[in-house]
């Protein structure tokens, strides 16, 4: 198994991308704290998880990435249960489809302060600990962050912000032999997604798509545990493009 006794912390790991992540990590041997919005989802997560998997050994934990003192308590508690980190994918993420003009102060500002600070809070108080030993960092990232999006002038905004993120730390922390890259899925039949993309949109990016469909989760966490694993021991810095094809 390419993660056997591997600790790995998946924030936003209660439902979709994350949850996915959070399912071939396990089956590939890692002890995984699944991080939600609050711990009444992570513990529904770790329950779905142990019917499937009854001798997995994972974790709840409620964690708000906006808040400091939460986020250094979610990596105490992993700390304190495994001993160290070695994967940190950093999924936790928001988004809202908006025209500008019609964007608040406070719309911009939200996905910002999960999008990106949250991403800025989970690496530094995991790089404290992942330091003495080395690890792998995976950023979620979109094709919005390299392509930019109608309606998305925030999230997308996020998501370069992401990436230049993943690039700079990549070239901080090799030192350390702590690799940071990301995913930038297409897209993805999620509930997020549902909320947010008319069926319209999906329908035409659909036929965009040489493949001709949406990505299921699972169809992207084949390319986190690659990442996460010792397979990708030279591949730091990169943004892993997953889309079907949508842009080529």
């Amino acid at each position: 198994m390419k993660l056997q006794g591997k600790v790995a912390i998946v924030t936003g790991g209660s439902r979709g991308i994350g949850f996915a992540i959070v399912e071939s990590f396990v089956k590939e041997g890692a002890k995984v704290s699944i991080c939600g919005s609050c711990l009444e989802t992570a513990q529904k997560a770790v329950d779905n998880i142990l019917l499937n998997y009854p001798n997995a050994d994972v974790m709840p934990v409620g964690v708000n990435v906006r808040d400091t003192e939460e986020v250094k308590k979610m990596v105490e508690q992993v700390v304190e249960k495994w001993g160290c980190i070695d994967i940190l994918v950093n999924n936790a993420g928001i988004v809202a489809t908006k025209a500008l003009i019609e964007m608040t102060d406070e719309d911009f500002t939200s996905i910002m302060d999960v999008n990106v600070t949250g991403v800025f809070k989970c690496t530094r108080e995991v790089v404290k600990i992942m330091k003495a030993r080395g690890g792998s960092i995976i950023n979620t990232s979109s094709l919005v962050g390299t392509y930019g999006g109608k309606m998305q002038s925030a999230y997308g905004t996020s998501k370069f912000a992401v990436n230049g993120f993943t690039k700079s730390c990549a070239k901080e922390l090799g030192m350390y032999n702590i690799r940071v890259n990301a995913v930038a899925p297409g897209v993805v039949e999620t509930d997020m997604v549902a909320e947010n993309v008319s069926e319209q949109m999906l329908e035409g990016l659909k036929q965009m798509t040489p493949l001709g469909k949406m990505a299921q989760p699972e169809e992207l966490a084949g390319v986190y545990v690659y990442l996460a694993s010792d397979d990708a021991s030279f591949t730091t810095g990169a943004i892993f493009q997953v889309d079907g094809g949508l842009v080529l």
